[in-house]
């Protein structure tokens, strides 16, 4: 885990903007009767949350620090707008799509660390960075989650089938399913597809990830979120395709012994599941969006 441990006082020009970086407070100035002065950090109560704005913005890379890696310096972070306009950016996202249809070709290795490096880097709620992943890339470990999760579409048509003696017991978005003649035609749908071996979960895709984490704060969710959109635009720009299979992140939830077996911790839940590969359709066009829900109190 990233630590800050000081100042270069030999690198340091003094500038103070790691003062003014430092939203905690843990840089000072100190001015001495030459009118010299010298910058210090300290942080006896560990109230550092390893923002590292300060080893970003340090001109001459004066801040010590370890258990992390190297900084990355590149001379559009100055100025990222440099890296991508606006426009290329809302081209690139209203491009990506969810990928249901994959060829049967396999990802690298390297794509996959690629796609996870992308993800390491996206922000967290106190730059916690605590995120586990899980990597499924074998067939029998998606056949096998696969028909691990098919088992809430099995309950779901034992529900319908005792529709009359359950509705009564429901309200909200469940009784609508339930009452809807569209339920029963999807349920069909899903088992006939299955019947002929095809993965109505993860869609034969050659990759699945798995997010989970403990529970540290009610940013647990939004931290997960953030870090798979980074995976999927990251896939994106691959020319890969990609899905978040809500399905597989619900089972997981309720099912304590699948989550052991996957080697997730008792304290842990899971936070997201998509699937990563190379898509057999090509997209066109954008489609349009219905227009966002606003309420801007100028």
């Amino acid at each position: 885990m990233l630590k800050i441990l000081g100042i270069d006082k030999e690198k340091c020009i003094k500038c103070e903007k790691c003062i003014a970086s430092c939203t905690v407070e843990l840089f000072s100035v100190e001015r001495k009767d030459n009118m010299e002065k010298e910058i210090h950090f300290e942080d006896p109560l560990r109230f550092c949350f390893r923002c590292a704005h300060c080893i970003a913005i340090c001109p001459t890379e004066a801040i010590l620090y370890e258990g992390a890696d190297e900084v990355y310096n590149f001379k559009e972070a100055k100025n990222p707008s440099k890296l991508l306009s606006y426009e290329d950016f809302m081209k690139f996202s209203r491009s990506r799509r969810s990928t249901r249809i994959f060829k049967q070709k396999p990802l690298s290795e390297e794509e996959i660390t690629q796609i996870l490096e992308a993800m390491r880097f996206s922000p967290s709620a106190s730059n916690r960075q605590n995120r586990y992943y899980i990597v499924l890339s074998k067939k029998e470990e998606i056949d096998f989650l696969s028909d691990k999760v098919a088992t809430l579409m099995v309950r779901a048509k034992k529900y319908l089938k005792l529709k009359y003696l359950v509705i009564p017991f429901t309200s909200g978005l469940l009784r609508k399913r339930l009452l809807s003649p569209k339920t029963k035609i999807s349920l069909d749908r899903f088992f006939d597809r299955r019947s002929k071996g095809v993965d109505q979960i993860f869609f034969n895709a050659p990759c699945v990830i798995i997010l989970h984490a403990p529970p540290y704060s009610k940013m647990t969710a939004s931290d997960a979120g953030i870090a798979i959109t980074h995976g999927m635009l990251a896939a994106h720009s691959m020319g890969l395709g990609t899905c978040w299979i809500g399905f597989a992140q619900e089972y997981l939830w309720r099912s304590k012994k699948t989550r052991k077996q996957l080697g997730i911790p008792k304290n842990h839940n899971v936070h997201g599941v998509f699937i990563i590969g190379h898509p057999e359709q090509e997209f066109l066009r954008a489609p349009p969006r219905r227009e966002i829900n606003l309420n801007w109190k100028k």
